[in-house]
């Protein structure tokens, strides 16, 4: 197998569908994200599902992924489905979340947002002031389908069935949603919030 030290071409092959290189960085990442999931989900099923999960999402949503560290949005997409996961088993509690600004390690920046300092208060006040900036814009049914998608958690044959639309327009639409959401948060904010918006779009 070729070896696909450089991020950006390695980013550039999987972009292009090479499925050698997409095995290439899933052989190379998911004994660390392993290790990294295992910090907040203990059970080795899930964890496994969970990474698998993510790289999957990873690939089907390749075309949205631009000019970013793969290290870093693989580390935030894997973070986000632990929180996910440990939320549905309603485990999650804000005090049981304080310990984790204070990891440290070569992971440390992917904690960022569980941070509870006054400073990222500010900054969830205004991300969520950007989002509901990006989904007004939003033409409506476009609006419509990634708000039942992203914030209803419906699967595309659920959104076609309720709007009677087929399942490539809902597609179509959710593309079009997460299109507008990317280019929006790159241009205004830091590479390591892009990421994390990046990857909450990039996540079912």
């Amino acid at each position: 197998m070729k070896n696909f030290t450089d991020e950006k071409t390695l980013l550039r092959e999987i972009k292009n569908g090479n499925g050698e290189a997409f095995k290439f960085l899933f052989n190379s990442y998911y004994p660390r994200l392993r290790g990294y999931a295992a910090r907040f989900v203990t059970d080795e099923e899930a964890v496994r599902d969970i990474i698998q999960e993510s790289f999957l999402r990873f690939w089907e949503k390749r075309d949205l992924i631009e000019a970013v560290s793969i290290s870093s949005l693989l580390f935030a997409m894997v973070r986000n489905a632990c929180l996910n996961y440990l939320k549905h088993l309603q485990l999650v509690e804000q005090h049981s979340l304080e310990h984790l600004d204070r990891v440290a390690g070569q992971e440390e920046l992917y904690y960022w947002d569980f941070n509870l300092s006054p400073e990222y208060t500010l900054l969830y006040k205004e991300l969520q002031q950007q989002i509901r900036l990006v989904m007004n814009d939003l033409p409506s049914r476009c609006r419509e389908v990634f708000e039942m998608s992203r914030f209803k958690k419906m699967k595309n044959r659920e959104i076609a069935d309720a709007l009677q639309i087929s399942t490539t327009a809902v597609e179509k639409h959710i593309a079009k949603a997460l299109a507008r959401f990317s280019a929006h948060f790159k241009d205004k904010y830091p590479l390591d919030v892009y990421i994390a918006i990046l990857a909450w779009l990039l996540s079912e």
